[in-house]
């Protein structure tokens, strides 16, 4: 009886706490995960073998992408992917285009000169002279604003407008003043105030002197003298409305320039400057309407809104086959584009 006791509770002991069947499910599971991991190991091997590191435009070394490495990621409507950047060099007449390429870089602003360049090859080939560009209008969005992109123009001797970064919240500060002048009564402007040579001050369209307040101030677009008035005469005044812009305005300040800004240098400067004026602005709002639709009818109406290769070439090509379907239309539509 002891024999038997004793065998019984070590039979007890020994009782596994999980099945048997659970326990040979396990080890087909942790078999395969290990498969997976080595294959994948052996994958990344084999791949930096032929591959080296990814350089970027700061020539540091960027994240790599083992499936498709020409490709980027790049921020869309959708959110961040890993695709390519799709470039189109648009003619305004026809809204043909001029040339085509994809890039692997979600920025704009090194590829305007290998497009322009993509651009001149295909007019060549069409029997145009290798100076073609020269003299022709260049319209691009604020994103391919680099000082590479204005010496290629510069260069090719294109009449460019690239506006910077800034420029649209210039010139939205801009309508809005024109805006307020429209909707608002006429105010005194500088030319309105006439200069006292007897007394060294200004007067103002209602006889009253502004005195010298300080005699070089200096800002961003210059160094002026700035002449204020005196209170008393303003609060008084028949013709406030006309001079100040708002209630709590106490005094007239007047700025006078006594230097003249000085004359843009560099590119960048000069493509500023050339933005601001009305001509550029006017150049400028055309873009929108040239380039746009295309992109449109592309993506939107024609529904070639993704790539389903895989390497640059190929994309390339397909990029170029998806421009060619835009162009059947067109001479479907209107007939041979001259």
């Amino acid at each position: 009886m002891e024999g038997q006791s004793t065998s019984e509770s070590l039979h007890e002991t020994c009782q596994p706490n999980t099945p048997v069947h659970a326990q040979q499910s396990e080890k087909p599971r942790w078999a395969d995960r290990l498969t997976r991991l080595r294959r994948q190991a052996a994958r990344l091997q084999e791949w930096f073998a032929t591959h080296g590191p990814k350089m970027g435009k700061q020539g540091k070394e960027i994240k790599s992408n083992v499936t498709e490495n020409d490709s980027a990621k790049m921020a869309t409507s959708h959110g961040v992917i890993q695709g390519y950047n799709a470039q189109a060099f648009v003619d305004a007449q026809h809204q043909v285009i001029m040339a085509a390429e994809v890039f692997g870089d979600g920025t704009d602003s090194g590829h305007l000169s290998a497009v322009l360049a993509g651009a001149k090859r295909n007019m060549q080939v069409l029997g145009h002279e290798e100076g073609y560009c020269a003299g022709k209008k260049l319209l691009a969005d604020p994103s391919y604003f680099s000082d590479g992109n204005l010496k290629s123009c510069e260069e090719e001797h294109l009449d460019a407008y690239i506006p910077d970064p800034q420029y649209r919240p210039r010139a939205s500060r801009l309508a809005n003043q024109e805006r307020d002048t429209l909707t608002t009564k006429t105010r005194f402007r500088r030319e309105d105030f006439q200069y006292d040579e007897r007394t060294e001050r200004y007067r103002c369209p209602n006889g009253k002197l502004l005195r010298l307040k300080a005699r070089a101030s200096k800002r961003k677009s210059g160094v002026y003298r700035l002449y204020v008035s005196n209170k008393e005469d303003c609060q008084s005044c028949e013709l406030r409305a006309h001079c100040l812009s708002g209630r709590r305005k106490t005094r007239r300040n007047l700025s006078i320039p006594v230097e003249q800004p000085p004359t843009p240098v560099t590119r960048s400067q000069q493509m500023i400057a050339k933005m601001d004026t009305d001509e550029g602005r006017r150049q400028y709002r055309q873009r929108f309407e040239i380039v746009e639709p295309v992109f449109a009818n592309i993506r939107t109406q024609k529904r070639l809104d993704h790539f389903t290769l895989r390497g640059k070439q190929k994309v390339d090509i397909q990029w170029m086959l998806y421009s060619l379907v835009h162009h059947i239309e067109k001479i479907l539509h209107y007939g041979k584009v001259p």
